[in-house]
Parts: C-alpha cells; sequence; structure tokens
C-alpha cells in the first residue's frame, strides 16, 4: 500500500516519534521488540514549502491522478467497454468532456469523470476554489471513516490553463 520498504517506514516513525508528531498509544508485548501503535499528536500540520523535498507537489499530483485513473477503470470497466466520449462546444474557445454510456448499458458502480475549460476572473476562480473546498470538507465531514463503507477517491482540481 505504501510502496515503501519495512526499514524506511520504520525510519520515518521514528523521526516523527523523535519529533513530537507522534506518540505512543498502545505496546503489544511479544518475543523481541514489542510492536507498537502510534497517533498523530494533531488533526492537522502545516509544513513550510520551503522544507518539502523539490517537486513534491507535482509527484503527489501524478500519483494521485494516476491511482484515480486506474479506480476509474476498475469500477466501471463499462466505461472502457461500452463509454462514449463526449465533447461539447459552447463557443469557440470553451468546451467540455465527459464519459456517457450508450443507452441500454448499466454502471455496476457509481462513478463521475469531467472537465470543462472556463473563462472567469480571478475574483471567480477565488469564489470556485471556495466553493469546491466546502464541497470537498462537507463530504468529509460526512465520511465514516471508521466504517466498512466501501471507499471512494474524490480529486477536485482548478487551474489557470497555460497560454
Amino acid at each position: 500500500m505504501l510502496q515503501v520498504s519495512l526499514p524506511k517506514v520504520h525510519y520515518w516513525v521514528r523521526s516523527l516519534y523523535d519529533a513530537g508528531i507522534l506518540e505512543i498509544v498502545a505496546e503489544q508485548r511479544r518475543k523481541g521488540r514489542p510492536i507498537k501503535r502510534y497517533r498523530a499528536v494533531a488533526e492537522e500540520f502545516i509544513i513550510p514549502a520551503e522544507k518539502l523535498p523539490e517537486d513534491y507537489f507535482a509527484r503527489v499530483m501524478r500519483r494521485s491522478n494516476a491511482e484515480m485513473i486506474d479506480a476509474l477503470a476498475a469500477a466501471a470497466p463499462e466505461w472502457v467497454i461500452s463509454g462514449d466520449f463526449r465533447v461539447s462546444a459552447s463557443s469557440p474557445t470553451r468546451g467540455s468532456q465527459d464519459r456517457i454510456l450508450r443507452e441500454g448499458a448499466r454502471f455496476g458502480t457509481t462513478t463521475h469523470q469531467s472537465g470543462c475549460s472556463l473563462r472567469i476572473t480571478e475574483s471567480e476562480a477565488r469564489e470556485l476554489a471556495e466553493e469546491l473546498r466546502d464541497l470537498r470538507d462537507r463530504w468529509i465531514a460526512r465520511s465514516d471513516d471508521e466504517s466498512a463503507l466501501d471507499r471512494y477517491q474524490l480529486d477536485i482540481a482548478l487551474a489557470p490553463m497555460p497560454d
């Protein structure tokens, strides 16, 4: 799941513990070393951007995008088999794209993927970004993280298009 070796995980857990970010909440005795259970001391941490590894955000976004593509393909193979690609152009410089199922095809699992370009002001972009954050936060609050319910991945992005 982490795609990191056990020694590397141990190193980072120990580093976070030594920095006071993790605390030990339980120890399970066994032969040899006990198994320690850790918990973060806070729900949120702010790390200065200059302390992050170079290209960190780009690497995280690439991984997240690849995971979303894999999740969509696995959850909705009918998109791959019988899904059509709809491109709409409401003006010469504006368009949107969606995956749609052919009539009569049925979804096995609920999925959604779409994208569009918008021509909006910086102020409107800020307003939209705030609305998207609020939408995400509302659904995070509704998520029952301790349940056995299915887990869905949600990626929301907004960025100015390069010229």
